[in-house]
């Protein structure tokens, strides 16, 4: 065997041993994530169902409200307010066969500047094929009921960061078996002191810790893989005759005016396109409040307090426009 066939012989033994040890250490220790969605998703979730999704940034909504304002106009719904820190659209897409199998009503989506972050996640553009492609391993692998097939396989990078994440939360005690909730129907976050904290009011105003743009990036349409899955998202709520509601969170007004101009028109362009694509209105909140004692920072109503129950009784009402 000459030295060229030993080079490719060794680098594609190290990448099958490579693969397999991951794959090995994936199953040891799944990722506890997905699993708790499908927990919950297996659930016998009685009658006509609303899911809320989002990331922290919905945490101030309390579906009781919801729910309470929507019996008061004669519609019989349990509100469940799905959101989760730092659950993005491309990690929501993981789950959705489980979210269609309750056959939900409604989604309600929040939307922000910071879901479409592009943190390198750019959509690479690949040149046109000029012969078929053989079928990639992932989708080989979809189609087999295997131990491993927990997610890992859908997004191998959210299966890690969950795993890894949850291995370190048990190992320095923050991981809590029985999280406390801070409402009924919310699955999916955990009490905290700091969410109803109030931020100061210094670090709220012009030049505050909380005020200035820290430079993230938000790519453009073609780029954005973030909204590409966002999209995606809403084509197979619509496919199962699901109604997509898209609203933006709100957000302090002297952040939003340290936006460059050129990101706020990107997140703009964003929002006619889902209009224009979808034929439905997002409804735009993101510049709504602007009261300078209900924040945590920036980008964060205080939580179950009635000081934020307008925030919740707004989104029974943008609910009600498309459920009459």
């Amino acid at each position: 065997m000459n030295s060229a066939k030993k080079t490719t012989f060794f680098a594609c033994s190290a990448l099958v041993v490579s693969v397999s040890i991951f794959l090995f250490i994936m199953s040891v220790v799944p990722d506890y994530v997905y699993l708790e969605h499908k927990e919950f998703y297996s659930q016998d979730l009685p009658g006509e169902k609303i899911f809320i999704f989002g990331t922290s940034h919905v945490y101030a909504l309390n579906p009781m409200i919801i729910t309470d304002e929507l019996i008061e106009k004669g519609y019989n719904y349990t509100v469940y307010n799905l959101g989760q820190g730092s659950f993005d659209a491309e990690e929501r897409l993981r789950t959705i066969d489980f979210v269609i199998s309750q056959e939900p009503k409604v989604v309600v989506y929040g939307i922000a500047y910071q879901t479409f972050y592009s943190h390198g996640r750019n959509i690479a553009e690949n040149p046109p094929e000029s012969f078929p492609s053989p079928t990639k391993l992932v989708d080989l692998l979809s189609t087999v009921q295997i131990p491993l097939n927990t997610g890992l396989l859908d997004n191998p990078k959210f299966a890690t960061i969950n795993t890894v994440n949850h291995f370190y939360q048990k190992q320095t005690g923050e991981f809590q078996e029985e999280p406390e909730r801070p409402y009924p129907n919310t699955p999916f976050f955990v009490y905290t002191p700091y969410s109803e904290i109030p931020a100061e009011q210094k670090d709220l105003e012009n030049g505050g810790k909380f005020v200035n743009y820290k430079g993230h990036e938000i790519y453009p349409i073609d780029k954005n893989r973030t909204y590409e899955a966002l999209k995606e998202l809403i084509r197979s709520l619509h496919e199962h005759d699901i109604e997509v509601i898209i609203f933006t969170t709100p957000h302090l007004k002297n952040w939003l005016e340290q936006v460059p101009t050129q990101q706020e028109k990107i997140f703009n362009s964003m929002l006619d396109d889902l209009e224009n694509e979808f034929n439905f209105e997002v409804f735009r909140l993101h510049d709504k409040y602007d009261s300078i004692d209900i924040w945590t920072d920036h980008e964060h109503l205080i939580d179950h307090n009635e000081k934020t129950d307008f925030f919740s009784e707004d989104i029974a009402k943008i609910i009600l426009t498309r459920i009459r």
